[in-house]
């Protein structure tokens, strides 16, 4: 149970990660881009900011994705280990 539990939130936070870092930012009324393809040319001094904490987040929630399915793919090796069903 542990190991879905972990799982599913993994995958979430991942899904979070792609839709923060592809959703289209602006700022003053500027278009931004998004963290992923920011606007060609030069960006407003605005911009900065914005893909920068926006990049944070993206990064936070991606790296808690894989690391929430990593523990439970480990947690998952470690009860078939110990409970083997053969």
């Amino acid at each position: 149970m542990l190991t879905k539990i972990l799982g599913a939130v993994g995958a979430v936070l991942l899904i979070v990660g792609v839709v923060f870092a592809v959703r289209p930012i602006s700022a003053a009324g500027d278009s931004c881009g998004s963290v992923f393809q920011p606007d060609k040319g030069i960006t407003p001094m605005q911009c900065d900011a914005r893909l920068s904490s926006r990049g944070t987040l993206v990064i936070g929630f991606g790296a808690g994705g894989v690391a929430l399915l990593l523990a439970a793919f480990a947690t998952a090796t470690l009860q078939n280990r110990r409970n083997p069903t053969t």
